[in-house]
């Protein structure tokens, strides 16, 4: 729950922030120009703070964002969370494949769309308009700046939202200011009084602010955007795995070299099994005409995604540790601390054994325990997120497939006989 100040300090921090139009104009004769160009600042000011909020998002998307099982989904299933010392709250691995998406795509691209438009509808800034916009640029960061502090941090604004719905903000205010600009640039100096057209200008921001912020505190108050980000009624509140009581009869896990060597060795084929092998073959291209120096760039993109490959490969088998109880089997994610999933003796439907190269080379076995729930969950790649009445449960504790990695032949064996369906292995 959020404090009794909570809702106060971040409408009026934006409120201050729109206030800055008609004190602008009223008390340093801005022009419509350069009120424009502060509103310009504010949409890259809130695409950019977007940043510092998405790896604090405490709820799941109730779809998932990708449905590429290898590079996003292993990060995105992650549970748990990584506390920082102070008050800081938790961050979420989970989160970090949408904050990559925004650090390197969503905020910069906003930021260049933003600029353009204005370039676009305001050609010009008139003599003495640098100062007021630097002022009013200022302004609008700090007020911003505060907002994202006190709503989102302080006040634990971080509980409502997912990575995903974070981002409907910065989306509304480039929607927002972008109509301002198309409408109102064009009629400045186009014969049309300066005083209506910045009251106009005034006027609308003013609405679209007190739009938002009600669309922010209502949460049955949702606008289309919504309908692509997600919004705390859509969000889950995630759940936590149940673990049963007492010790583990068995407890298996994959050799520390083996997970590493493993990591290393799907982070490669994945660079040659997809979309970034047309990277590689860029690469080949500029070393082939004799300009290596180019080809750094693209060999930095692919080691870019071999990295984040490796990294979720052993997130997903490395750091864990399957722990068979008496018909239950529960992975562990040891850096964490925190189960991941479980499947129970009644929710099994086959089980096998597999030996990949990695197995091969290392004498261990690799064990799969299917389960009967696996179609039950969020859906995963769609554009949309479901209806909440659809999907709204984390479903922690149905019964999933689980995958032991790398283990040794005697405690694949072993669990399969703590769980009770040896019988599947012996057909």
């Amino acid at each position: 729950m959020r404090s009794p100040s909570s809702g106060r300090a971040g409408p009026l921090a934006a409120l201050a922030g729109t206030l800055v139009a008609p004190v602008g104009v009223l008390a340093f004769g801005w022009s419509t120009a350069v009120l424009l160009g502060v509103f310009v600042v504010e949409v890259i000011a809130i695409a950019w703070l977007s940043v510092a909020k998405v790896p604090f998002a405490a709820k799941r998307p109730n779809n998932e964002l990708d449905d590429d099982d290898r590079l996003f989904k292993p990060l995105q299933e992650k549970r748990g969370e990584i506390t920082l010392p102070g008050r800081l709250p938790p961050v979420y691995l989970r989160n970090l494949p949408t904050l990559v998406a925004v650090v390197c795509f969503f905020a910069p691209l906003e930021t260049a769309v933003a600029l353009a438009v204005f370039g676009f509808a305001v050609p010009a800034i008139p003599d003495g308009g640098g100062a007021q916009l630097l002022l009013g640029g200022l302004a609008v960061v700090v007020g911003r700046g505060y907002e994202t502090w006190s709503d989102y941090f302080r006040d634990g604004g971080y509980r409502d939202h997912s990575a995903r719905s974070v981002l409907i903000l910065p989306f509304m205010h480039l929607f927002g200011v972008g109509t301002l600009l198309f409408v109102a640039g064009p009629l400045e100096g186009s014969g049309v009084a300066g005083d209506v057209v910045l009251a106009a200008v005034v006027g609308g921001k003013l609405l679209f602010d007190l739009r938002t912020l009600r669309m922010e505190r209502d949460p049955d108050s949702h606008g289309w955007l919504s309908q692509f980000f997600g919004s705390e009624e859509h969000e889950i509140d995630p759940e936590s795995v149940v673990v049963p009581a007492g010790d583990p009869v068995v407890t298996a896990r994959a050799p520390r070299t083996v997970a590493v060597v493993d990591a290393l060795a799907r982070g490669v084929t994945y660079s040659l099994s997809s979309g970034v092998l047309v990277v590689w073959l860029v690469a080949a291209f500029l070393i082939g005409i004799g300009a290596p120096s180019l080809a750094a760039v693209p060999l930095l993109v692919v080691l870019a995604f071999v990295a984040f490959r490796v990294f979720g490969r052993y997130l997903t088998y490395g750091s864990v540790e399957y722990r068979a109880y008496d018909g239950v089997l529960v992975v562990y994610d040891r850096l964490l601390d925190e189960p991941q999933a479980r499947v129970e003796r009644t929710g099994v439907t086959d089980a096998t054994v597999v030996r990949d190269p990695v197995d091969r080379l290392f004498g261990t076995r690799t064990l799969t325990v299917e389960g009967a729930d696996d179609d039950d969950g969020p859906p995963g790649g769609e554009l949309f997120p479901p209806d909440p009445d659809e999907v709204n449960d984390d479903d922690a504790n149905a019964d999933r497939s689980v995958r032991l990695a790398h283990v040794a032949a005697a405690d694949a064996e072993s669990v399969v006989d703590a769980l009770g369906v040896s019988w599947l292995l012996e057909r």
